[in-house]
């Protein structure tokens, strides 16, 4: 496997408690974790990824954590114990996280996790046991990676890597054309779960992009998810 060098601090965007709104768990009491950082550039429909702060921006803001400090804020949280690393891109901080997860487990075997990721960082194997559920997001055309990004947004070697057990396949719907390219994922990694979420950033625009995305579940055999949070919410941290 590859080595990667262990981080002894990460570098939190924000960190707060909400239920999970999407995907697998949704309505799932939560602690999310948020990364700042990441290794693509998103760019749906000529806009920046939706959490440019913890991406492009704001990085002078974002909160430098050694692990005990981290552990001490999550353990605050309670009773809630459901962890969601999301980012950025949290990969990045794959050892870190893996290690983090152990000492909470240890404590305490109610802990659980799971991991918002772009599917393009090999997956080492602590990270493998140490995440329950890996929630990977990977990046389709319509995402329109900036100059020098586009070649690295599908990694197959690298999907390869993450337990198809614990892991499910999250896309945004942007358009007709990203089906293709859905659809021949699918057939590269068949024992992957689908989920499939309709794009936008407003309440107006997930309301009207659903239907159609349900469609599409209905005729592939897909799983519809909701983006709770923004219906309830708007595009607002936080939530």
């Amino acid at each position: 496997f590859r080595r990667v060098l262990f981080r002894s601090n990460i570098l939190i965007a924000e960190l707060f408690v909400s239920c999970q709104m999407e995907g697998k768990n949704v309505g799932k009491p939560s602690i999310f974790v948020r990364v700042w950082g990441c290794n693509l550039r998103c760019r749906f429909n000529g806009e920046n990824c939706d959490t440019p702060y913890a991406v492009i921006t704001e990085k002078d803001s974002a909160k430098t954590m050694i692990q005990e400090d981290l552990i001490s804020k999550i353990k605050e949280f309670i009773p809630i114990k459901h962890i969601v690393w999301t980012g950025g891109e949290p990969m990045l901080y794959q050892e870190f996280i893996g290690e983090t997860m152990k000492r909470l487990y240890k404590e305490n075997h109610q802990y659980t996790s799971e991991m918002e990721t772009n599917g393009t960082i090999f997956c080492q194997p602590l990270t493998r046991v140490a995440i329950d559920q890996f929630n990977i997001s990977l990046k389709l055309k319509s995402s329109n990676q900036e100059d020098g990004y586009e070649d690295k947004r599908i990694n197959y070697e690298n999907i390869k890597s993450y337990p198809p057990n614990k892991s499910n396949f999250k896309f945004v719907v942007n358009g007709a054309s990203d089906i293709e390219e859905i659809l021949a994922l699918h057939k590269e990694f068949s024992n992957i779960p689908i989920y499939l979420m309709p794009q936008g950033l407003t309440r107006d625009e997930i309301i009207k992009n659903s239907l159609p995305v349900i469609d599409i579940c209905l005729k592939y055999n897909f799983t519809y998810s909701p983006r709770e949070h923004i219906i309830l919410w708007g595009a607002k941290r936080g939530v």
